[in-house]
């Protein structure tokens, strides 16, 4: 046997060395989820003494048949092992490593090598692997009451170290600059952020986690990760600062909302099941928010639809609570649309100016194709309000929620777009200003449609939307009749102004 043959054979029994390291440790790890958090022992039984001495059995006499069986018998091990992970989401992890007073790297990274020799990345265990890399990547500094990224030559040769177990193809250079400028794209968008509403109405912390889903292995490109890590920790920061000035608020306004309860039963009761069941909504949420709150487990989408229904709830009681019982009960519409505006703010924030027009598609939908035509949508952007509101399936794999609120987002700007270049161009043929705030709606529709138009750009350089020509074709007519929409906007409001 040449040298080489002999130096790659002492290669492989590295790595599985390495690699039943990494199973242990998970099975250490496992076994301490089940036991304190699920009250119950591990779903599997693994002899790893057993495991551990055919390994040494291997290295007597070194060969590929040998090293072959034994990498076989790693993979069923780990099989079992993930279909136990399986019942761990992400949540439950970072419950774990929030209870440790102490953090130990080294086993972190036997973690992450365990999800990484697996190949066990995507979906769920996106998440878990993204928690497990940020936790390496960050430090937290008592005196500032924030995390900070990790920047040294040594942490990224760590980094290199742990993705090298993948064995994936290079990336092309151009591919990762623009992954890691659209990554802090990102990161700027969450720094720039004001307040908890504009966290949720601009879908930040929902965007980075999709993009982070969507990039494939292009997220363990070291230069990529490293981006991303100081991502997570700036939107871990940003989270954190925003909420604090939001608790006590979700706080007061649940308090006050649970004060009213015998009014919403006198003044509504079964007359009105809508609101009823929007009640019955907020107690659920509200059990999440202070289960979360007790674990220090709080989740943005929890805080959001909360806040969501105590709005929804609060503006029915300011209009219904000094009603007299005698007078006639709200009209079951009244609350039909409530609940419609209230399910659009969850799926697609709070810009009221397009759930106006998002809520006018949903009706025109419900109406029939006729009401369809008068606002001039393509088939699959009514089809995507469908979707969205969990009224129908997505078509293909990439016909994903992502794309549903980027056509839905286009739909209701045109339509708003169209509306205020004819009041536009109506005063002007009249010689007439235009009220300031009529021009400064103007103004914001148009960054709005700057802001997706970009976004179609970003979905138009995704390879997995050119493997579908048929999406292609959507995207890009959605977006040429936008920026159709926004050309004539702009040729009006710049006259104007």
């Amino acid at each position: 046997m040449s040298v080489v043959e002999v130096a790659a054979l002492q290669t492989r029994y590295s790595r599985i060395l390495d690699r039943f390291k990494a199973m242990w440790t998970y099975h250490q790890f496992a076994t301490g989820i089940f036991r304190n958090f699920l009250g119950a022992p591990p779903p599997y039984e693994l002899d790893f003494h057993a495991i551990h001495a055919d390994i040494k059995d291997s290295s007597t006499h070194l060969n590929a048949a040998s090293l072959d069986a034994v990498e076989t018998m790693l993979g069923a091990s780990s099989d079992r092992l993930l279909a136990a992970d399986d019942r761990i989401g992400a949540s439950l992890l970072r419950r774990f490593f929030e209870k440790l007073k102490r953090q130990d790297d080294a086993i972190i990274e036997c973690l992450i090598r365990f999800y990484l020799y697996a190949d066990a990345v995507e979906g769920d265990r996106r998440d878990k692997v993204d928690f497990l890399f940020t936790r390496l990547g960050e430090d937290y500094m008592a005196g500032r009451g924030e995390y900070v990224s990790r920047e040294s030559l040594e942490f990224r040769d760590r980094i290199i170290s742990l993705v090298s177990v993948m064995r994936r193809a290079e990336a092309p250079r151009d591919e990762v600059i623009r992954l890691i400028r659209a990554i802090r794209t990102m990161r700027d968008d969450l720094i720039n952020a004001t307040s908890f509403d504009e966290l949720s109405g601009r879908n930040l912390v929902k965007n980075a986690r999709t993009f982070k889903h969507r990039v494939g292995d292009l997220y363990f490109d070291p230069d990529v990760l490293l981006a991303i890590l100081a991502l997570n920790v700036v939107a871990k920061n940003r989270f954190a600062q925003l909420y604090s000035a939001e608790e006590q608020r979700i706080l007061e306004d649940a308090k006050k909302l649970m004060e009213h309860g015998e009014a919403i039963e006198r003044n509504f009761g079964e007359t009105n099941p809508l609101l009823v069941d929007e009640i019955a909504r907020f107690r659920d949420l509200a059990g999440r928010f202070d289960s979360a709150r007790a674990e220090s487990n709080m989740k943005h989408d929890v805080v959001s639809q909360l806040k969501a229904s105590m709005s929804s709830i609060l503006a029915q009681l300011d209009h219904g609570l000094d009603v007299d019982e005698e007078e006639e009960p709200f009209p079951e519409a009244f609350f039909e649309e409530t609940q419609q505006i209230e399910s659009l703010r969850d799926r697609f924030g709070s810009d009221e100016s397009l759930l106006n027009h998002l809520s006018r598609i949903g009706h025109a939908i419900d109406s029939g194709e006729e009401a369809v035509s008068e606002l001039r949508l393509e088939t699959w952007e009514a089809a995507a309000y469908d979707k969205a509101m969990e009224r129908a399936t997505a078509d293909a794999e990439e016909d994903t929620e992502e794309l549903w609120n980027l056509y839905l987002r286009a739909a209701a700007l045109r339509i708003k777009v169209d509306e205020e270049a004819t009041i536009l161009a109506t005063a002007m043929a009249a010689g007439v200003r235009p009220e300031a705030d009529l021009l400064s709606r103007a103004r914001r529709s148009l960054d709005t449609a700057k802001e997706l138009d970009e976004q179609f750009g970003d979905m138009l350089q995704q390879a997995v939307y050119y493997s579908n020509p048929k999406i292609v074709h959507q995207l890009y007519r959605s977006r040429f009749r936008l920026l159709r929409c926004f050309s004539g906007l702009w040729l009006i409001y710049d006259r104007q102004s």
